[in-house]
């Protein structure tokens, strides 16, 4: 699978993110209120022309490539950075075509100050989603996990490698940005989901990272999970002298980060264990529907994985293969410590009230407050089963 990379350029506007998000949630607001219908709920990213640049962009066909790719069905990528932040924008359309002159109800759909500027490429963008904020190394970090298609798939080099933008890349690992927005988003895109979250989140993410779980370990966890637990302990952070405050929200999102991680982790190391077994011993029953653990398995819930955990002779046979070290912790101990937090994460309790005591109890037993922390344990059987 390809996907894109490009930089935006601060001198167009003082925030061109800012700006298409902006128009995005502008548009998914005038859905929910019944005005527009869910297909026109998308804004066009531009490559913009540079005035200094004479000839076409030596790899434009194989950019404009991707759009058939897009039509497949497969979800492609545009990722997005300004150096210090890194986004992910879900691509509906790839075209060269003049978007804005040939239907001036496009322009509804794009931010303003394109209306002056040449451009290479339009793209039709129907989510975004943040992956990094203003957070140069961790941006850095990131961008090493994409390939550059065109310069020998070595890894995205910040300095040296935008060149030529946008870049053509693959993902170091194949990570399905925009999926699970049921369960993880509750039901919104994610620009909405991310622009709900506090401000803060940015700054408690490098003091999590720094000040608590260290850099292995917080590079090990999937940037999903890390937002969720960043997301939870602003909240918890900025009302724990609140005795009287609903934590449920901080709840619900110290637990997402788990399920998270959990996902990640098993049907990872199921993935990369399973594919030479027979189709017997590989599949197994999830929501009625017979799935096979040597491919891509949808999001599974919490309550789900302790099910599997516990009961499913297919899963335990293959993390014993792929976690040797760890099958114990993974199919013995790690069940009983989810039971009380499957009912904390049942969509049913987000309508009951939960008290400062049970927060900081799930919190410490996350974080690894006082005791070596679920995040971190899980973390170690990811460097273990992945390197």
């Amino acid at each position: 699978m390809k996907h894109l990379l490009t930089l935006w350029n601060p001198s167009y506007t003082e925030d061109a993110l800012t700006e298409h998000v902006r128009v995005l949630l502008g548009l998914a607001e005038q859905h929910r209120a019944g005005k527009i219908s869910e297909d026109d709920v998308y804004v066009w990213w531009a490559k913009v022309r540079s005035p200094n640049r004479q000839r076409p962009l030596p790899h434009a066909a194989d950019v404009l490539a991707l759009d058939e790719q897009i039509r497949q069905g497969e979800e492609t990528y545009l990722y997005l950075s300004d150096y210090r932040s890194l986004y992910v924008a879900l691509l509906g359309e790839i075209t060269a075509d003049d978007v804005p002159g040939a239907n001036q109800g496009e322009r509804s759909h794009m931010p303003e100050y394109y209306a002056s500027m040449q451009v290479d490429f339009w793209f039709r963008v129907f989510d975004i989603r943040r992956i990094v904020g203003n957070d140069l190394d961790e941006t850095i970090a990131e961008l090493k996990k994409l390939r550059n298609v065109r310069y020998g798939n070595r890894p995205v080099s910040m300095y040296g490698g935008m060149v030529d933008l946008p870049l053509i890349v693959s993902q170091e690992e194949h990570t399905v940005w925009f999926e699970a927005r049921a369960e993880l988003a509750d039901g919104l895109l994610w620009v909405q989901h991310d622009a709900s979250q506090r401000s803060e989140t940015e700054q408690i993410a490098g003091e999590l990272r720094d000040n608590l779980l260290g850099e292995a370990v917080w590079h090990t966890l999937a940037p999903t999970s890390r937002a969720f637990l960043s997301a939870a302990e602003a909240i918890y952070r900025a009302r724990r002298r609140d005795p009287g405050f609903d934590f449920s929200t901080a709840m619900v999102e110290y637990t997402k980060a788990l399920e998270v991680e959990l996902n990640d982790l098993l049907f990872r190391a199921l993935r990369g264990t399973l594919g030479s077994k027979p189709i017997a011993d590989r599949t197994v029953n999830l929501d009625g529907h017979s799935t096979d653990l040597a491919k891509r398995v949808p999001h599974q819930s919490l309550g789900a994985i302790r099910v599997l955990l516990s009961t499913n002779t297919v899963v335990q046979s293959g993390l014993r293969i792929a976690a040797p070290h760890d099958a114990n912790w993974l199919l013995g101990e790690l069940p009983h410590v989810l039971a009380p937090l499957v009912d904390l994460r049942n969509p049913a309790a987000h309508s009951q009230q939960i008290s400062l005591s049970q927060a900081g109890e799930v919190r410490e037993q996350l974080l690894g407050i006082g005791c070596e922390g679920l995040m971190t344990q899980i973390a170690r059987v990811k460097l273990r089963c992945f390197g």
